[in-house]
């Protein structure tokens, strides 16, 4: 069936997508088209570097979800391989964009470029769209102090744990899900019971210390989450872990899935001289925590 396309990652599916992806829509329904978004699991930015842990906003199904949200009625993966970084910005087109996805009208950020080396830009496929007689649009940026909003920029922001920038940036609050796990139960023996979240290596862990919003099952929570190594505690070479402790709970919620939602970043993680130097922090913490979610 025809379809208005766009292509891309969409990696976050920040305030730059959603402008597209309304575009999108709005040019569908003037064609009387099918909207449709073809996106790549993993950015090819990374299929390139070998890049596999910490570097995603949205693992795929996550994106999927916000896509559904803004209303595009279909949503297809295409995974980026060595076929496809060899193909030639002429057959892309060909291929992906006329054939397998059967556009008859496309739309893409100014920025957006397909092919080997990227050499199909925005003249190229003005170009190849007329001459195929497919619709085409080019969205101007979104912008951010002065920045254009993109997924490098977003990253950039929750690697350092600024997640309140990244957040105006994606129009969200940003959020990490995945199970309740063990641990080592250092943070009950210090008066305040963690739950050790299991999340995806994929997902970017912002580090610090944060004010924080949990969803568990229907219930809502907020709570005080640490993304780090415990230094105070572990070795330098420790994993990176997110652990929360939720304020006025005391449920047993191993294996249950919650999602992590940071509000506010309250300061780096740091090393104490003593675990009880780490437990008046800890109540520094909370008491500041529940002074920001009044």
């Amino acid at each position: 069936m025809p379809v208005f396309l766009t292509i891309g990652t969409y990696d976050g599916v920040h305030l730059g997508h959603q402008k597209i992806i309304r575009a999108l829509i709005r040019e569908s329904l003037k064609r009387g088209l099918d909207s449709s978004l073809a996106y790549f699991p993993l950015p090819p930015r990374f299929f390139f570097s070998g890049e596999k842990e910490n570097c995603l906003i949205t693992l795929p199904g996550e994106r999927e979800e916000r896509i559904r949200r803004l209303g595009v009625k279909n949503i297809a993966r295409i995974p980026f391989n060595n076929a496809l970084a060899e193909m030639s910005a002429e057959a892309f087109f060909d291929k992906i964009i006329l054939n397998a996805r059967s556009a008859r009208g496309l739309c893409v950020g100014r920025d957006f470029a397909l092919g080997k080396d990227r050499k199909g830009d925005l003249v190229f496929l003005r170009r190849r769209c007329a001459s195929a007689g497919v619709g085409f649009k080019a969205i101007p940026f979104a912008v951010f102090k002065g920045s254009k909003i993109s997924s490098s920029l977003i990253r950039a922001f929750l690697r350092k744990g600024r997640v309140e920038p990244a957040a105006r940036c994606l129009g969200w609050n940003y959020s990490v899900s995945g199970k309740v796990v063990r641990g080592a139960g250092l943070g009950r023996r210090l008066g305040f019971p963690t739950a050790n979240i299991g999340a995806h290596p994929a997902k970017i862990l912002p580090p610090g210390i944060f004010a924080v919003r949990v969803r568990l099952g229907d219930e809502m929570f907020y709570g005080v989450a640490n993304v780090g190594r415990r230094p105070t505690v572990a070795a330098s070479a420790a994993p990176l872990l997110l652990e929360v402790h939720i304020l006025d709970f005391d449920r047993n919620i191993y294996g249950r899935r919650l999602e992590v939602e940071f509000l506010r970043r309250l300061r780096p993680e740091r090393k104490f001289s003593s675990r009880e130097a780490l437990r008046r922090q800890i109540f520094k913490d909370v008491k500041t925590a529940r002074q920001f979610l009044q």
